[in-house]
């Protein structure tokens, strides 16, 4: 009856263990599947896979729990988890130091000891050494024709050859000791009748729990590790760390080990078959919560945020991100939806284009233009309202410009410009390419064509946005061929282009014109008239009404610039200045008076009175 019982036991378990494991294979699958798909490529989906398809190997050698009657199941049981779950740990690290060595910024790789605390020093040292691996095994595969230290930018190329060969050092100790386990007789475990005749067994080692205890902590080694490589650090985007993912899942390990150890503790050797459950299930709850934190987690969100399902894959490589829904960007622009679902659906819109730009950037720090451009066209597609992808020839509408907001308009212009820059890039990597020189040329137009028709540029204190744009296409008219828009001549098109960018260089300097009227205000209050007067005069080269007036009473509440340009009136009649000053007075009735809303009631007030008190006291 026993043996019986031991037997369905070894079934039941054996069929959990092997479906949880199936799962997990298929899982590495379709990482391994969807390894081209852009959004995927950051999160590293070779690694990804190879981390699951090692918890799966820990999963199903779990069962050689219920084999402790046979020398060989013990004896292989150790070395395969605890090999397999430090090679997990091992793949977290590799990760982390290859994704921080990519995009890890120059001043946090490169700051002093006196500006990093004492775990990003260890970060640091780290991060180092792992470099210095990877350089030995650069050198050990070219034969010696790549000298170590060579290529140790901080941005350089890392490859997936150089994260497994790190990965692959990392596991030399736990090799070692396992193969020591394995290959020497008074160590390795073997099988051992508890009672005579009873038919129960247990494995044992004549060594003693010293080599599993050694074990364990060559296992758990590499968590520690990986979760200090992933503390934050600058450079480093929140999305690409996976301190809270590992910490989550050693927390929920943590408590499930507090409950199968004890009871294994305390059954002994009386429950065979409770005793190989538990071991098992202590297992399951290292490698399971990692593999659903690290690994599915991952595939789900790139699954969410590209339309990838299971079973509908599809064969192209590289595809573009798509959006959620054709609905979300095409509400954006609809009058008839409510303020708050708009809010929502922009800030959707919004959040997906950030995610979209960090992504984008990293791709363009790591060498693959081509991938960043195609991220920035994925950017441009969500502001589209009419449901159509984003073409790099037809560009946007007019209704799709007016539609707009701020917010999007700031996305839209940098994203644009961007993407100029990277066609730019292509084109001098490839002179031969004319469709990279054209799209180049062509974004940067868009882009400031864009940003003038917009009306939410009206909304913006700085502009500054745009001003890499103009630069741009200074640098284009200068190197390049290009078409001008609208049948324009190539004189006429880069005249205009630099009187606008004058203008807007003019708006942007409204801070400026603020700053001299409180300087001049200042001197009036000390009584310096005459030194305030002069800084009136500089003031008065820089300030234009029509460009400034409104924002600096948006940004300022008043109007000063105006405000003590009309005080001033009375500044020129004190010093006998008459006519300068009747000819001010007529200025700022003219032309800067009229740009104050009637509503403003103050600032209409405070400038009034003096150019009254002026006249007044002439005629």
């Amino acid at each position: 009856m026993a043996q019986h019982l031991s037997t369905s036991f070894r079934v039941c378990l054996g069929v959990l263990l092997f479906t949880i494991c199936v799962v997990q294979l298929q899982v590495a699958a379709d990482l391994y599947k969807h390894r081209n798909n852009l959004l995927l490529q950051l999160f590293q989906p070779d690694s990804l896979s190879l981390f699951m398809t090692a918890g799966a190997i820990a999963t199903i050698a779990s069962l050689l729990f219920a084999f402790s009657g046979y020398d060989a199941t013990c004896a292989l049981r150790q070395p395969i988890i605890l090999t397999s779950i430090t090679f997990m740990g091992n793949l977290l690290i590799g990760r982390a130091w290859r994704i921080g060595s990519i995009i890890g910024s120059t001043a946090t790789f490169a700051a002093s000891g006196d500006e990093i605390d004492t775990l990003g020093m260890a970060r640091l040292k780290v991060m180092n050494a792992l470099s210095t691996l990877s350089q030995i095994g650069r050198y050990v595969g070219s034969c010696g024709r790549e000298k170590i230290g060579s290529n140790s930018g901080i941005r350089r190329t890392i490859t997936f050859a150089d994260s497994i060969f790190v990965v692959v050092v990392l596991l030399i100790p736990q090799l070692l000791l396992q193969i020591v386990n394995l290959s020497v007789p008074g160590v390795r475990m073997g099988s051992v009748e508890i009672l005579e005749g009873e038919g129960q067994h247990t494995c044992k080692s004549r060594a003693g729990p010293f080599v599993l205890i050694v074990g364990i902590v060559l296992a758990a080694a590499p968590f520690g590790i990986s979760m200090m490589i992933n503390i934050k650090s600058k450079g480093i985007p929140d999305k690409f760390r996976e301190l809270d993912d590992i910490v989550a899942s050693m927390t929920s390990s943590f408590w499930m080990l507090l409950a199968t150890l004890p009871t294994v503790g305390m059954i002994g050797q009386t429950q065979p078959n409770a005793r190989a459950y538990l071991l098992a299930a202590s297992v399951l709850s290292l490698v399971l919560p990692l593999s659903y934190s690290i690994a599915l987690t991952r595939l789900q969100n790139v699954a969410m945020s590209t339309g990838i399902a299971r079973g509908k894959a599809h064969n192209k490589q590289g595809s573009s991100i798509q959006r959620q829904t054709k609905q979300t960007s095409s509400e954006l622009s609809s009058s008839s939806r409510d303020g708050k679902a708009q809010a929502q659906n922009d800030l959707q819109i919004l959040q997906a284009a950030e995610e979209t730009a960090v992504m984008g950037k990293m791709f363009d720090t790591m060498g693959s233009t081509l991938k960043a451009v195609d991220m920035n066209r994925d950017i441009l597609t969500l502001f589209k309202v009419e449901g159509d992808d984003f073409s790099w020839e037809a560009g946007f509408t007019l209704s799709e410009v007016h539609s707009l907001g701020p917010k999007s308009l700031q996305v839209v212009v940098k994203t644009l410009t961007g993407s100029s820059k990277l066609w730019q890039r292509i084109f001098f990597s490839n002179p031969d390419n004319e469709e990279a020189k054209r799209r180049g040329v062509k974004c940067c137009m868009d882009a400031l064509d864009i940003f003038d028709k917009a009306p939410a540029k009206t909304k913006f204190c700085d502009r500054s946005l745009i001003y890499p744009g103009y630069s741009l296409m200074s640098n284009i008219a200068r190197t390049m061929t290009y078409v001008p828009p609208n049948n324009m001549s190539h004189e006429e098109f880069e005249l205009s282009l630099g009187e606008i960018f004058v203008k807007e260089k003019h708006y942007q300097q409204y801070h400026q014109c603020r700053a001299l009227a409180f300087q001049a205000d200042i001197m009036r209050k000390q009584g310096k008239y005459e030194d305030a007067l002069s800084v009136i005069d500089v003031m008065k080269s820089v300030y234009k009404p029509q460009l400034h007036s409104k924002v600096l009473m948006k940004e300022y509440v008043s109007d000063q610039c105006t405000e003590i340009l009309a005080a001033s009136t009375f500044w020129l009649h004190h010093y006998g200045r008459n006519d300068e000053a009747i000819k001010l007075c007529d200025q700022v009735v003219d032309t800067m008076l009229p740009e104050i809303e009637a509503t403003e009631l103050l600032t209409n007030f405070t400038i009034l009175i003096p150019i009254c008190r002026f006249q007044n006291s002439c005629f």
